[in-house]
Order: structure tokens, then C-alpha cells, then sequence
């Protein structure tokens, strides 16, 4: 695996995600914007981490990314971003089938609230704020397409 491209490609596509949950909040419609802020979440993580070595494959790589704290790896900065991936792991299914809350299952348009969808939101946005600020430093101002940032 070429980290530099994965660690670009997931940071794209996090940034992507997020724009597509900012845009369903101007139509309300809740369990998009879920779905998109947990993938944003997500690929920010993933990002980060595939700057290092290769992200497990699970829907919360939360663990791995405080692996790499208490390996010295990163910074102590970055267990929020664990934190905020744990929060949204469990979006991923609960946008897609819904969930058994109470005793009965409900679906997605039940669970997934404007509550629900902002709080979510609020940590994509975090999460990918702080991939965007790491990545390309850590890959020595490397751009988005692989390349140094020097323009050369």
C-alpha cells in the first residue's frame, strides 16, 4: 500500500462526505446527513492513520488511532478525534437498516433526528479539520494528487 495515496484519497473523499452532509441539512433530510458525517468521520480517521500503516477494516477505527497516540505516533490532540469516531461507528449501520430501540425496531427516519445529525456533523467537522491540518504536513506539504507542494 502507497500510504501517501490512500492518506490522500480517504482525506478527498472525507471532504467530500462532508460537503454532501452539509448540503442534506439544507433539505432535512436527517439520515443522509447521519450517513455522510459518520463517512466523513470515518475516512478522516482512516486518513490519518493510512499515513502510517493500514487502517483495519471496521466502521470504527477509533482503538487504532489511540494506538498510535500511545505509540508516540501522534499527538494527544488526537484521542477527540478517537472519540468523536467512536461516537459516530454506530451511525453507519443505524442510517442504512435503523435500530431496536425499546423493544422494537425502529427505522432510520425514526432514529436518525436533526439532533442526531448535527451533533454527528459538528464532529465530522472537527475530525476533518484535524486530517486536513496533518496530512499534508506530515507527507512534507505534499498535495492532494501525491505530489510535493512546492509547485514543481
Amino acid at each position: 500500500m502507497d500510504t501517501q495515496e490512500e492518506a490522500f484519497r480517504l482525506l478527498k473523499e472525507a471532504k467530500e462526505d462532508l460537503e454532501r452532509a452539509v448540503r442534506y441539512t439544507g433539505f432535512r433530510d436527517w439520515v443522509t446527513v447521519v450517513l455522510y458525517a459518520q463517512l466523513a468521520t470515518e475516512k478522516a480517521a482512516k486518513a490519518v492513520i493510512a499515513s502510517f500503516e493500514a487502517f483495519e477494516w471496521t466502521h470504527d477505527p477509533s482503538d487504532q488511532l489511540r494506538r498510535l497516540v500511545n505509540r508516540g505516533l501522534l499527538p494527544d490532540s488526537f484521542l477527540e478525534m478517537a472519540a468523536d469516531v467512536r461516537r459516530a461507528a454506530p451511525w453507519h449501520g443505524r442510517s442504512t437498516y435503523g435500530a431496536l430501540v425499546e423493544g422494537r425496531w425502529r427505522s432510520p427516519s425514526e432514529i436518525c433526528t436533526e439532533e442526531v445529525a448535527q451533533g454527528l456533523l459538528e464532529g465530522a467537522r472537527r475530525t476533518v479539520r484535524q486530517a486536513v491540518a496533518f496530512v499534508p504536513v506530515f507527507f512534507g506539504g505534499a498535495n492532494e494528487s501525491g505530489g510535493s507542494g512546492t509547485g514543481r
